[in-house]
């Protein structure tokens, strides 16, 4: 036996002057899909893998399920589905051949709304890679059209009968999760070797050990491999490894990672912020979210101005803007995102506005002039001001009246309101008032005396014409005509300075 393996390297050595090494280019194949028997999103399958390592066996299989889509030729195949198409593929073959992974499979987030994470790897993009023999080379040699390729086990002459051995993994970190449904692996690459015909090429997941089980064989054909994957971590990572003797060269790995990730389901609540209590700060609370979380956001008119640990239910926010109602925000937040968010209005209490309508009266009395304005909701008191002399101090949010009893009598003095509480003073709100003998002095002297008695007699006997400004001074009990009342009042206030 020694003597003919001499003989044959003999021959191929000798023969090697007359072999061309010029590469056969390989055309990308598409592979078939790993769905291909599914004709229900909604239905449960069987995940089966198929070991097909030989011409033979791949023909066999290959005869009675054609619609499974065995494009490229020996080399392992994840297919979903049905109990009866695995009944047929046990009829022609031995279980050494094909393994159950999953007999009540259902598509990961149904095929025809699935959302999962996928990132994709160039082949020269290696988290690592292991060889003895110097057999790790960067190229993509006889993928038509591939580039950033790595090509293990390799070896300048292709007709060489020594096996170089290499390996290469990749490093993949999918996102946050809360359960996984299914990881998928696409390895894209082919082998550049003529020999053997067969594939000697495996892909598997790379442990925390660094270890890996050659659990899937690829496709010699410059193809897409996938396969359906145990969820195997390593070091916090997902890496498929891949390792060759027979010039294997990959193109590019994938992983689709289909998962769940859902932010808190029930929101912090009974959220309140302070309405005008305090001029400098506005107190937030609520009550904590009864979902697990990991921490909170709170936000001011939709902007984030502060992030909690799961125990706070509190928050005083002292670069509130005054006289803005501004909006609070609660959500809770893990690891896969944030609740729905409950929200409530705040504000600063300010400074007063200006007191409205302030009016001062217009000579309507004798011996005062009456200042009224508007009750200021955002008012605790307000300061009267005559001629801006402080007069008196209204304590009282609806006290909104002052009668100046002192003024002189017919000159004008300008009055003014200023509104006060904790936070300050508003601008001063001002009008003209006087005070002047009203009805009764009905010929200007100043007085009311038994002069304008007899002008008054005079008027009701029609010896003095009715003007506005006669009326206004006769008709003492304002309904409107001068009559012996009006005689009768005006005896009064001469007697009694009843007015």
């Amino acid at each position: 036996m020694i003597n003919l393996l001499l003989i044959l390297f003999s021959f191929i050595f000798s023969q090697s002057d007359n072999i061309s090494d010029e590469l056969i280019m390989k055309p990308f194949i598409p592979s078939g899909s790993i769905e291909s028997l599914v004709d229900d999103p909604n239905g449960t399958y069987q995940l089966i893998q198929l070991d097909l390592k030989t011409d033979s066996l791949y023909n066999i299989v290959n005869t009675i399920i054609p619609e499974a889509d065995l494009f490229n030729g020996p080399a392992s195949y994840h297919r979903i589905m049905t109990a009866e198409h695995l009944s047929m593929i046990s009829s022609v073959i031995s279980s050494e051949y094909f393994t159950v992974l999953n007999d009540t499979y259902q598509l990961p987030n149904n095929l025809s709304s699935r959302s999962f994470w996928v990132e994709v790897h160039e082949g020269n993009e290696t988290e690592g890679t292991y060889t003895e023999d110097d057999a790790i080379e960067y190229t993509c040699s006889c993928l038509d059209g591939a580039s950033n390729c790595v090509k293990l086990g390799w070896d300048d002459g292709w007709y060489n009968p020594f096996d170089y051995y290499g390996e290469a993994w990749y490093a993949f970190d999918p996102p946050n999760y809360q359960s996984i449904e299914e990881i998928r692996v696409t390895v894209i690459g082919g082998q550049c070797d003529a020999l053997p015909v067969w594939s000697e090429n495996y892909m598997g997941m790379r442990d925390d050990s660094g270890n890996w089980s050659q659990d899937y064989e690829l496709s010699i054909d410059y193809t897409s491999n996938v396969f359906v994957v145990s969820e195997i971590w390593s070091n916090g990572f997902l890496m498929p490894q891949i390792g060759s003797e027979d010039n294997y060269v990959i193109d590019k790995v994938k992983v689709e990672f289909f998962y769940t990730c859902e932010g808190p389901q029930y929101s912090p609540y009974n959220i309140l912020a302070d309405d005008a209590l305090s001029c400098s700060d506005i107190n937030i609370s609520w009550e904590l979210s009864q979902s697990d979380f990991t921490s909170q956001n709170l936000y001011r008119d939709g902007e984030l101005i502060s992030s909690f640990d799961t125990l706070q239910n509190s928050f005083t926010d002292y670069f509130a803007t005054p006289g803005i109602q501004h909006t609070y925000c609660i959500e809770a937040v893990n690891e896969c995102g944030v609740s729905d968010q409950s929200c409530n209005p705040g504000s600063l209490l300010s400074i007063p506005s200006i007191a409205q309508n302030v009016n001062a009266t217009d000579g309507d009395y004798s011996n005062q002039v009456v200042v009224s304005w508007d009750q200021n909701d955002n008012a605790d008191s307000y300061k009267i001001y005559r001629d801006n002399t402080w007069l008196g101090l209204n304590n009282s949010n609806d006290d909104t009246e002052y009668i100046d009893q002192i003024p002189e009598l017919g000159i004008e003095y300008e009055y003014c309101i200023e509104s006060i509480n904790s936070c300050g003073n508003s601008d001063l709100a001002c009008d003209i008032g006087f005070s002047d003998f009203g009805p009764g002095d009905v010929n200007d002297d100043g007085a009311i005396n038994v002069l304008d008695v007899v002008m008054t007699v005079n008027v009701i006997l029609s010896l003095i014409p009715i003007t506005d400004d006669i009326l206004f001074s006769t008709d003492l009990n304002s309904d409107g005509q001068v009559d012996v009342l009006d005689v009768v009042l005006m005896i009064n206030i001469i007697l009694y300075d009843d007015f």
